[in-house]
């Protein structure tokens, strides 16, 4: 693809691709002297490395309010029974299925589908982050599970799980992301990361009582962090 066909496939602006090509943000190579991107390697690579992106380049992906300004608020794709999950303590798959299972979906979708294609984008690389939070989702380059609707869901394990983060910390802290689409899931992914990496947000959301809350924390937080209230 050309950076073109790249930026009308990811729903960005030119501009914003050319920005993270500048930044090695995307895999490219050179064709005839033009800039050529392969789909799958894109998809591939965005499973793996988004969440390792600084948070310039994270804000470059969800902030393209030019190509796609009606992403959802975070906060909004949060029912109050999915804000808080409490999941026994396990094994990383035992973990996943029991937090998938638990969570409220806001249309008719196989829990068990949701659950294989969750643990089939661990398997590419963890979604784990520093901090002691993973931010699970699907692969890119599969079929939408959600056909209508955005959800996020938070878990709380009751015991650290190893979840296989870059740094060697351990794992209590689960956010489920189901885009309806690939453009949605990869600008709120972003912007998950980028809450994420807040200081002290982690250890409010974990401190957090009950749904109410963790809804407020996020709400909160994302108003300091984006131009416009998420």
């Amino acid at each position: 693809m050309s950076p073109k066909q790249l930026a009308e496939y990811l729903q960005l602006s030119q501009r914003t691709v050319y920005r993270l090509l500048e930044r090695g943000d995307l895999p490219a190579v050179k064709v005839g002297g033009q800039w050529r991107f392969r789909k799958a390697t894109v998809d591939e690579w965005l499973d793996v490395n988004m969440q390792r992106l600084d948070a310039d380049s994270l804000q470059a992906i969800e902030g393209d309010a030019e190509a796609a300004p009606h992403i959802p608020r975070v906060a909004d794709l949060i029912a109050p029974e999915n804000a808080r999950i409490d999941v026994p303590a396990g094994a990383q798959d035992a973990v996943i299925r029991s937090f998938v299972g638990s969570v409220h979906f806001p249309e008719p979708v196989d829990p068990d589908l949701v659950c294989e294609r969750v643990l089939e984008r661990e398997r590419l690389c963890s979604t784990a982050l520093s901090g002691g939070v993973a931010l699970l989702h699907t692969a890119r380059s599969r079929p939408r599970v959600l056909q209508a609707h955005d959800l996020v869901a938070i878990g709380r394990v009751q015991s650290p799980v190893e979840f296989g983060a870059l740094d060697g910390s351990v794992t209590d802290t689960l956010i489920l992301l189901l885009g309806r689409s690939e453009r949605n899931q990869l600008a709120l992914l972003a912007r998950l990361t980028r809450m994420s990496q807040e200081p002290g947000f982690l250890a409010a959301l974990r401190d957090a009582r009950d749904a109410g809350q963790v809804i407020d924390l996020v709400r909160d937080t994302a108003s300091r962090l984006f131009v416009a209230p998420l």
